[in-house]
């Protein structure tokens, strides 16, 4: 073999373990937060589901497990203010 081939093969053992120690670390991530997301589904909650309405639910039923499940799968929700003005004016022109 020449100098150029050995180092080839040479970066491609080393390399090798590396890149499979990368995908794997990929894939559990991957994994991780689609059990999660699939566990959720499974209970019935959607991705969609915002922490308010576990509130909500916590009011309507006093099951403390079924409300612990809502809030592990709920997003915090986005509060959108509204502003109002103190005084408007409304001119009509002809």
């Amino acid at each position: 073999l020449d100098s150029g081939q050995e180092f080839q093969n040479n970066m491609l053992r080393q390399g090798l373990p590396l890149l499979q120690c990368a995908a794997l670390v990929l894939l559990l991530v991957g994994t991780a937060d689609g059990a999660a997301i699939s566990g959720c589904r499974e209970l019935g909650f959607t991705e969609t589901l915002v922490c308010s309405k576990c509130d909500r639910l916590a009011e309507a039923v006093k099951d403390e497990e079924l409300v612990k499940e809502c809030r592990s799968c709920c997003t915090q929700d986005v509060e959108e203010t509204i502003k109002k003005a103190a005084k408007a004016t409304l001119e009509i022109c002809n």
